[in-house]
């Protein structure tokens, strides 16, 4: 398809441009989450029936998303449910209190979609974000997200029952379970070519301004796959899909989108008001497999 975009590039009258817009394509891999189990509406009438793991310090689970769970093999790439971790890594934690477990990719799935080979080939990465916020940190600080890394086969890897605190927050009328466990989708993976949204600094040259927002959303259906439903804004490598209003480039060019989760009922995410979530990494450290220095924003603030 990049020879696609180039041809619309043409015929659009900006020809002129080809170098500077070849040099921004590089391929994302799209993630089609399908809904495995969701989390059911309250209903005090008719409530589901949690299942209880028989240790106060960990968190009831309902009782369709545990048999979802079962039903799929460990170390599956999919959102939500709880993770599948290596025996004795640390449900990551904020100040005490245990992040809520957002992804979990097997990373032997993603590198046929990555021939830049910017993720490990093997091994899963394990994505959280901070229970204390609604969704992120305004100035991006790491300690508002955790990504983790391991290169270990899915027969090495254990279902992690989550840690139980009961937390009250800023804006919570009382204490509450933390962290919260989301509803289970698994992935189906396919790759396009991504260019960066407009006003998406600091790849939207002088030059590229001026016509930018009109010609990739004139030709949105080079950059991403055909929608018939609900939009599923999920990404993984490519682009921030979004103006960036927060800054989150923060080391400009040299920063990769690592992971966009879209609020998608396939898991019952929703972060903030339909909002998304960004996990952002400068290229050096993902060349060198430190994960630990990804970034979480969400650009609606």
């Amino acid at each position: 398809m990049t020879h696609a975009i180039l041809e619309a590039l043409a015929a659009s009258g900006h020809g002129a441009h080809t170098a500077d817009v070849e040099a921004l394509i590089q391929p994302g891999i799209w993630l089609r989450a399908t809904c495995q189990a969701n989390r059911p509406p309250p209903d005090p009438d008719h409530p589901e029936p949690l299942v209880d793991t028989g240790d106060p310090r960990t968190t009831p689970r309902f009782a369709s998303l545990d048999l979802a769970l079962a039903a799929l093999p460990l170390g599956a790439s999919r959102f939500g449910g709880v993770p599948d971790l290596p025996p004795g890594v640390a449900w990551p934690a904020r100040d005490d209190v245990p992040m809520e477990f957002v992804a979990q990719l097997r990373l032997a799935d993603c590198a046929a979609h990555d021939p830049l080979g910017r993720l490990p080939a093997t091994g899963h990465l394990w994505f959280f974000y901070n229970s204390q916020w609604l969704t992120f940190d305004r100035d991006g600080d790491p300690a508002c997200c955790a990504v983790l890394y391991h290169d270990v086969a899915d027969d090495q890897l254990v279902r992690h029952a989550p840690p139980r605190v009961d937390y009250q927050g800023e804006y919570d009328d009382g204490p509450r379970l933390a962290p919260y466990v989301h509803g289970l989708a698994t992935l189906e993976l396919a790759t396009y070519p991504r260019l960066p949204a407009s006003q998406c600094a600091p790849w939207i040259t002088p030059a590229l301004d001026p016509f930018w927002y009109v010609f990739t959303d004139a030709y949105r259906g080079l950059t991403e796959p055909p929608f018939t439903g609900h939009y599923q804004g999920n990404w993984l490598l490519g682009y921030i899909d979004a103006p960036d209003w927060v800054g989150a480039h923060a080391h400009g060019t040299d920063d990769q989108l690592l992971l966009q989760v879209d609020s998608d009922g396939a898991a019952h995410f929703q972060w903030g008001d339909c909002d998304r979530l960004y996990f952002v990494i400068d290229k050096a450290s993902l060349a060198a497999r430190d994960f630990s220095q990804a970034r979480l924003y969400s650009l609606l603030g």
